[in-house]
């Protein structure tokens, strides 16, 4: 029988992957990492990138747009690993699961600006109501 670990990958808005699988390869800060079965823990940053993995001898992946990695290792237990991103796409193909990713980053960088802008327009309109009210309490006193 086949060693094997449990591979979940969590994005804020849905469960990608939570999957029995017995090897798996992610690009970390400072090069590639196999992680199998047994692996040590530990927890490390993810950049944008692929997770190649292999769940009953077929490869597959799982393009992320940045996150953290962590794998757990407790004795009589079998390995878990815990990907958190804020976006991501699983499939067999690996161009089709890139271009699906790009089209969520896209979408990440839009709602953060438009997240940024709403923020500062907020701010504003509390820094104008506060000067109002500081004009207001001179005006009375």
């Amino acid at each position: 029988m086949t060693a094997t670990m449990q591979l979940e990958v969590l994005t804020p808005d849905k469960k990608v992957l939570d999957g029995v699988v017995t090897a798996m390869r992610v690009l970390l800060p400072d090069g590639w990492w196999g992680i199998l079965p047994g692996h040590t823990p530990m927890i490390s940053y993810i950049d944008d990138g692929v997770v190649h993995y292999t769940i009953k001898d077929t490869q597959r992946y799982i393009a992320l747009y940045q996150g953290t990695i962590e794998v757990q290792k407790q004795p009589g237990i079998p390995t878990r690993v815990l990907i958190l991103t804020a976006a991501a796409e699983e499939g067999e193909d690996l161009e089709e699961v890139l271009s699906s990713l790009k089209q969520q980053a896209a979408k990440l960088v839009e709602s953060s600006k438009q997240a940024n802008l709403e923020f500062n327009q907020l701010r504003l309109s509390l820094e104008k109501s506060l000067q109002e009210a500081q004009i207001t309490k001179i005006g009375l006193g």
